[in-house]
C-alpha cells in the first residue's frame, strides 16, 4: 500500500508549482490548504466536493440547480433555457422510461413545435416527437437524434 504521507507530499509539491503558475486560482489554494490539514487518507472523504462548493459558492449551486445545464444538445439546451426564462414550470426531469438512457425535461406548457423550429432554426438532428397514448403519457416536443435527449411539453 502506498504511504499516504509520501503521496500527500508529492501532491502538495505539485500543487505549490501550479499555484505559482496560477496565483489567482482559488480552487488550487483551497485544495492545498485542505490537503495540508489532513493526517490520514480516511479524512479525505468528500473533500473535493467541499472545495469546489467553497471556491465557487453560489455560482456552483445555481449552475447545478438549473436542469438545462445538464443537456448536452446545444439546440435543446437553448430551448430549455428560454422556456425556463419564460417561467415555464418543469414537471419532470430524468429518464422518462426504463429504456431511455438520457435525461429529458418536461414542461407544463404546450409547445408550438412549428413556431419553435422556425425560431430556433434547428438542424436535421432535432426531430419532433409526439406521444398521444393516454396510458404512457401525453407529450409533444423535440428529441436530438445525436444525444437522444428530449424537451417535452403538454399536448393541447
Amino acid at each position: 500500500m502506498t504511504n499516504f504521507r509520501t503521496e500527500k507530499d508529492k501532491l502538495l509539491s505539485e500543487l505549490d508549482s501550479e499555484i505559482k503558475r496560477n496565483p489567482n486560482n482559488e480552487t488550487l489554494k483551497s485544495l492545498n490548504r485542505n490537503l495540508n490539514s489532513f493526517q490520514s487518507v480516511s479524512e479525505l472523504n468528500g473533500v473535493l466536493s467541499r472545495i469546489v462548493v467553497d471556491s465557487h459558492g453560489f455560482e456552483f449551486e445555481n449552475y447545478f440547480s438549473d436542469f438545462s445545464n445538464s443537456i448536452r444538445s446545444i439546440e435543446l439546451r437553448n430551448l430549455a433555457k428560454k422556456l425556463i426564462k419564460e417561467n415555464a414550470r418543469i414537471t419532470f426531469y430524468g429518464k422518462a422510461w426504463s429504456e431511455n438512457t438520457v435525461n429529458w425535461i418536461y414542461f407544463d406548457k404546450v409547445l408550438d413545435l412549428k413556431k419553435i423550429r422556425n425560431k430556433f432554426a434547428f438542424g436535421k438532428n432535432i426531430i419532433e416527437h409526439q406521444n398521444l397514448d393516454n396510458k404512457s403519457g401525453l407529450e409533444s416536443g423535440f428529441i436530438d437524434k445525436n444525444t437522444n435527449e428530449g424537451i417535452m411539453g403538454k399536448v393541447k
